[in-house]
């Protein structure tokens, strides 16, 4: 817009376009051509004004703004200007009237703070302004209006407002918080009373002053206070101290104190103000917590089981004793923070319910549950038996705890009890027969009752370090050519009745334990039915050590001469392998991965033992023997297909997974090939006889393989997958085979052959 200059006022805007505009002959005031210059000079002013002004002129109280007033009339639905300014501020009538008759007598007056209502976004709410009106004289010099100056401070006033508030709070809360409250000088002097601090303290104000308060606090604690306050001094920083001060009945409490400077406006320190803050209450309370804490750790230190608290929203662990990191075998860091760490160590089979009892402690039940791990440190399997409780705070459980056990040996000894009764019986009954034969045979030789008492007691004593052999300390290496001797010299009638010949082989615990107890049932049976069972019998014993596939191997032959015929089995006599066939044809295969076979000739038993000479711990170096099952019994098949007429080979390197997965095969009904620990003794018993079906491994100890798949396939010889690996480490060529992924019921490898069986 082009600015007017033909015509008053001068200028482009909105309030001056308006009045050049308006019908002025219509008030009081006239036209605009005859205004006096007075009203003219301050409309001129007003209107080039930055700040917000108005104007009312004449007995009519006629009304004039600049632009920056029409903010406040923007929802005003009637006109203002030109009106009498009584309608304007109809809202405000009472201080409005107020003010311009004093204006129009001649005063003029600064009001600070003025609130008055304004209409803002269809509400009307309070303002506040600071406001200076002055009277304005015409040509004669009598006072013809009243000008507004007016600053909108509604913002600062609310903002002081809530400081007000915030401060009376402040006093209020630091009134319930603190036990006294004081001042000091620049130099930290007292100079003023505080009875806050007469009442805490029990000081009187003359011991109070200057620096007489450090006579309040406690002697071990005067000389750290002081420091404190000297340095915060010289810092000009602020004071957060704890000790001891006077209480006025004499003893001692502990107090928080907090001080800081109040500085002038050059930047120099007034003076401190500072208060202090009874911690009496919550000294005591650490006190008694961090003896409560010694007496915890020094409890979970000398405590055999371990002891761990859990976060109950995050199950992170936050504590473990020493004793549980030695039972996980793992450092107490690596059991501390997230909970999957402590899950990794729980073997697959186990995890899931572990974790919901850890689930059931955080809804405030207590259980007690078993789980095996397996322990970073050796690898080893081991039972834990946890308790499981939450730290129930008034019907919230912020945390929970538990005690670990480690509980291996006691499930052992359980299972162990079972093995021994069964072993009992047969050692029973082996003994009983030997003692009898023993017994009958010394009679017959004896030459006299005190010849015959020697002879009995010396072999009895024989059979007595047979036991002792078997149950002797752990990691002692056994010679073989005194357990071949021993066992054999003590069945014998006379030295003629055998020939033993080998070098003196120190056999590793393992092996000790089953030649052992392999030539123990050869000499047994020998005495029972074979060749020492009749004086011109003859067992003749060869050992030797031989290199095979780059490793030493002992080569073992057992052949007897002139036992007495058996009849032979009829039809209806049960075809079963006894125990000592079991333990030299299966057991000395699978433990010593050596070959082992057991025949019967018309002259008595043959045997032929070979397997390398390598290390091994034996299940019989601490006492008697144990067993422990990773997945558990034997499976009934009762229900299950019949697998019946069905020949499978089972191939699998982990023992227990093996014999668990013949027994399920055979309670189906299945004649079991194996089971095989390699691909190269599958590939043995493949070209030995055609098997129905195979269940492989994937993984026999190398990695993944597939060599021995790609045999079965080529052959036609229908199998499954048992395998720890997704499908997605299966090549696309096998993508038909079935998988069963471990840990599986062992139902499954029943059903899984029964298909492959049908289908075939």
């Amino acid at each position: 817009m082009l600015q007017t200059q033909d015509r008053w006022p001068h200028g482009n805007g909105e309030i001056a376009a308006l009045i050049r505009s308006f019908d002025w002959a219509s008030t009081s005031l006239g036209p605009i051509a005859r205004w006096p210059q007075s009203l003219r000079t301050i409309v001129d002013l007003m209107l080039r004004s930055p700040s917000m002004m108005s104007l009312v002129w004449g007995d009519e109280a006629i009304h004039l703004y600049n632009d920056r007033f029409t903010d406040l009339l923007k929802e005003h639905r009637v006109r203002a200007l030109g009106r009498p300014a009584h309608e304007t501020f109809a809202r405000s009538r009472g201080v409005f009237a107020a003010d311009l008759a004093a204006g129009m007598a001649g005063d003029s007056a600064r009001l600070v703070g003025q609130r008055y209502p304004v209409l803002r976004n269809g509400c009307l709410e309070d303002a506040w302004f600071d406001v200076d009106y002055v009277p304005v004289h015409d040509e004669t010099g009598r006072v013809a209006g009243v000008l507004w100056t007016l600053k909108e401070t509604t913002a600062q006033h609310l903002a002081e407002q809530a400081l007000r508030a915030s401060a009376a709070r402040h006093r209020l809360l630091i009134e319930s918080w603190t036990q006294a409250v004081w001042e000091t000088d620049a130099d930290g002097r007292v100079v003023a009373d505080s009875s806050s601090w007469r009442a805490y303290t029990g000081q009187t104000v003359e011991e109070w002053l200057g620096y007489g308060w450090l006579d309040a606090i406690h002697p071990d604690d005067r000389a750290y206070a002081e420091r404190q306050w000297r340095e915060a001094i010289a810092a000009r920083g602020q004071v957060n101290a704890e000790f001891r001060v006077r209480a006025p009945d004499g003893g001692w409490r502990w107090t928080n104190v907090r001080a800081a400077p109040v500085l002038d406006a050059g930047g120099a320190i007034e003076k401190w103000i500072g208060a202090n803050i009874d911690i009496d209450e919550r000294k005591q309370a650490e006190a008694a917590l961090r003896e409560s804490e010694k007496r915890f750790r020094q409890f979970a230190k000398a405590s055999a089981a371990g002891l761990w608290i859990r976060n109950a929203d995050t199950l992170a662990m936050e504590f473990a004793s020493p004793a549980l990191a030695t039972i996980y075998g793992a450092d107490e860091d690596a059991l501390l923070g997230d909970a999957t760490r402590w899950a990794a160590m729980i073997v697959p089979e186990d995890r899931e319910v572990a974790l919901s009892h850890l689930e059931a402690a955080r809804t405030g039940e207590v259980s007690i549950h078993e789980f095996r791990i397996r322990r970073p440190s050796d690898g080893a399997f081991r039972w834990i038996r946890n308790t499981d409780f939450p730290f129930d705070d008034d019907g919230r459980i912020p945390r929970i705890g538990g005690i670990a056990e480690d509980v291996t040996e006691a499930r052992l000894a359980a299972e162990h009890a079972s093995v021994l009764m069964a072993e009992l019986q047969h050692r029973v009954r082996n003994i009983m027969a030997m003692i009898r034969s023993v017994t009958r045979r010394t009679g017959e030789r004896a030459a006299s009752v005190p010849d015959y008492t020697e002879l009995l007691m010396g072999r009895l004593l024989a059979l007595a370090r047979v036991q002792a052999l078997l149950t002797r300390a752990a990691n002692v290496s056994v010679g073989f050519a005194g357990i071949v001797h021993d066992e054999v010299s003590v069945q014998a009638q006379h030295e003629g009745q055998y020939d033993l010949d080998g070098p003196d082989v120190a056999l590793s615990p393992k092996a000790a334990e089953v030649l052992t107890l392999a030539v123990h049932e050869l000499a047994t049976n020998a005495l029972k039915y074979g060749a020492l069972s009749v004086a011109d019998g003859k067992v003749t014993v060869r050992w030797s050590v031989v290199e095979t596939r780059g490793s030493p191997w002992l080569v073992f032959d057992w052949i007897e001469e002139g036992a007495p015929e058996r009849p032979p089995p009829t039809r209806d006599t049960p075809r079963r392998r006894g125990f000592g066939s079991e333990l030299i044809e299966a057991r000395v295969p699978y433990e010593l991965r050596g070959r082992g076979r057991v025949t019967i000739e018309p002259g008595g038993a043959h045997c032929h033992l070979e397997f390398p000479l390598k290390g091994g711990a034996s299940i019989l170096e601490t006492g008697a023997p144990q067993r422990m099952t990773v997945f558990g019994g034997a499976l009934d098949m009762t229900d299950g297909p019949d697998l019946k007429g069905r020949r499978v080979l089972v191939v699998e390197d982990d023992f227990y997974l093996a014999t668990d997965a013949a027994r399920a095969l055979q309670g189906a009904g299945a004649e079991v090939v194996g089971p095989c620990a390699s691909e190269e003794d599958a590939r043995a018993e493949l070209d030995e006889r055609r098997p129905d079906a195979v269940v492989v491994d994937i993984n026999l100890g190398g990695g993944p393989s597939f060599k021995l798949a790609e045999t079965l396939k080529d052959s036609g010889i229908p199998f499954v997958f048992t395998t720890g690996y997704d499908a997605e480490a299966i090549p696309a060529e096998f993508a038909g085979i079935e998988r069963l992924e471990k840990p599986f019921p062992l139902r499954q490898i029943v059903g899984a052959v029964a298909r492959l069986t049908t289908a075939a």
